[in-house]
């Protein structure tokens, strides 16, 4: 019974220990490692014509990384729209990058009404992600830029309001 009792509670701390790392992930990240810059950024809108990040110098920009068949991408996208009329005039400017296909990116933005800017990844999804702070690869996630073009915070996983507005405001 002893036995039993100890295999347990060593079963209960490895879940409690993995959880807590595992929050650590997901968590809001303030101070990211990744060096990432605004300016790296080049890729097609969902027009075909070539966007780089150096035009949004000067405001705070929130990239959300996502796709259409990523479920809760879906769910943060209608927030994320809202978000960029209210804070728009503040000089926030939201971008979207599509892990997605072209067609598919055309239709769900169409469907949802994104009206900040689309662009689509073609080549390179995984370095990107990378290269902004998500060694994991996965969506949705959401790197935010300082006005010069550094990046500012990261959040894996469905960003909440309160979450935005803790790493744009102090960069306003």
């Amino acid at each position: 019974m002893k036995k039993l009792i100890f295999i347990v509670l060593l079963g209960l701390a490895g879940i409690l220990i993995g959880g807590y790392f595992g929050m650590q992930k997901f968590a809001l990240k303030t101070l990211p490692a990744a060096s990432a810059t605004l300016q790296e950024i080049e890729l097609p809108d969902i027009h075909k014509n070539l966007r780089k990040g150096e035009e949004w110098l000067g405001q705070v920009v929130v990239v959300n990384h996502w796709a259409s068949w990523c479920a809760p991408c879906r769910e943060e996208i209608p927030m994320l729209i809202d978000y960029q009329k209210r804070m728009q005039a503040k000089g926030v400017q939201v971008v979207g990058i599509a892990h997605d296909s072209l067609e598919a990116t055309r239709i769900f933005g169409d469907e949802i009404g994104i009206a900040y800017p689309s662009l689509w990844v073609v080549a390179g999804r995984v370095e990107l992600l990378k290269s902004h702070g998500n060694a994991m690869g996965a969506l949705p996630f959401t790197a935010i830029f300082a006005r010069n073009g550094k990046l500012a915070g990261t959040k894996l996983g469905i960003i909440s309001v309160q979450e935005l507005n803790a790493i744009v405001n102090p960069l306003l």
